[in-house]
């Protein structure tokens, strides 16, 4: 049995300048990093005798006996593209629930793509396993997605993440432990319900970024990410960097507000505003919009307060962790 763990991602700075209808033409960056959220995949092959040929369990559960009857895209496709032929038993798992903003499908086809490799005895490059991923979503599976969920997915990390047509160059962070640990202890998630597929709300964006439309605002962003980094490892007072940082969070999320109407909405506003006014230094709306989880930076003092405000059910704390997707086990 093999199992694939691989960690959802928080964007900080940059989102929607990783289209390639936008770094084609001009150079787009993002800065986050890979959080302690997971999904995971396990992986069973079966004997050739086995009754049917493929079991697949996420949503719902599948037993097939033809590649082509799978119903779940990435699965499919996955399968197909790798010419995989012994019979297999798959079973996906996730901390958090897909669609809200934390890369989860990426990072589902990262850990697929990772895993079916690894039991071929195959080990791909960080830079392979992005690579091949963005090639599954976007050319095979015609997603109209990023390409940061899959870099981030794969290589882990607090990064910056630059694109320039077909390059895409990687800045590990250089932050002290201190500073690192102050983060961590800052960000917690707000659940705001709801779930959805990003290309449903990018679909609009992404005719403005093509029209010209979103021009300055992106630009803006991509430059936000330069600051961001240097913000993060300049020397100095933790808490003041920290919150530095969190007003680029709150300038970054009205950028982004900008890129269109579904970006967000009353609730999503509410949730920042009421966050915002409880002391957060600051926050926004992960994803490409419409739903999923606000990311606060806020004082640790102030954690109790957000729980009593949105529930305990609703806000998740977070950390950021070191790596990307990884095969846990053999047995």
């Amino acid at each position: 049995m093999w199992i694939s763990k691989t960690p959802l991602r928080a964007s900080f700075l940059g989102g929607g300048t990783d289209y390639p209808s936008y770094f084609q033409h001009q150079p787009g960056a993002v800065l986050g990093g890979t959080i302690d959220k997971y999904v995971y995949i396990q992986a069973l092959p079966l004997a050739h005798i086995a009754e049917q040929k493929y079991r697949i369990t996420y949503r719902t559960t599948e037993s097939v006996n033809n590649i082509d009857e799978i119903q779940h895209p990435v699965i499919r496709e996955g399968l197909r593209y790798y010419k995989w032929d012994q019979p297999l038993n798959i079973a996906t798992m996730s901390d958090l629930p897909g669609g809200t903003g934390l890369g989860s499908s990426s990072a589902f086809t990262v850990g697929l793509i990772n895993l079916l490799h690894k039991m071929r005895g195959v080990e791909l490059t960080r830079y392979e396993l992005a690579r091949q991923s963005i090639y599954m979503e976007q050319d095979i599976l015609h997603e109209k997605i990023g390409v940061q969920d899959q870099i981030h997915a794969a290589f882990g990390g607090l990064s910056r993440y630059e694109f320039v047509g077909d390059t895409i160059s990687i800045e590990p962070l250089r932050v002290t432990t201190s500073r690192l640990t102050t983060l961590n202890r800052s960000l917690l998630l707000v659940y705001t319900g709801g779930e959805r597929r990003a290309t449903e709300v990018t679909e609009e964006q992404e005719k403005r970024t093509r029209a010209g439309d979103n021009e300055a605002y992106l630009r803006e962003m991509y430059e936000m990410t330069h600051i961001g980094a240097g913000v993060l490892e300049a020397k100095g007072d933790d808490v003041k960097a920290l919150q530095r940082f969190g007003e680029l969070l709150n300038h970054g999320w009205e950028l982004k507000r900008n890129l269109g109407n579904t970006v967000s909405n009353a609730q999503i506003d509410a949730i920042y505003l009421a966050g915002r006014e409880m002391g957060a230094w600051g926050g926004k709306l992960l994803g490409a919009g419409g739903s999923g989880f606000v990311l606060f930076m806020a004082d640790p003092e102030l954690h109790p307060a957000f729980v009593e405000r949105f529930g305990k059910d609703r806000v998740v704390p977070i950390e950021l962790v070191s790596y990307g997707s990884k095969v846990l086990q053999q047995i």
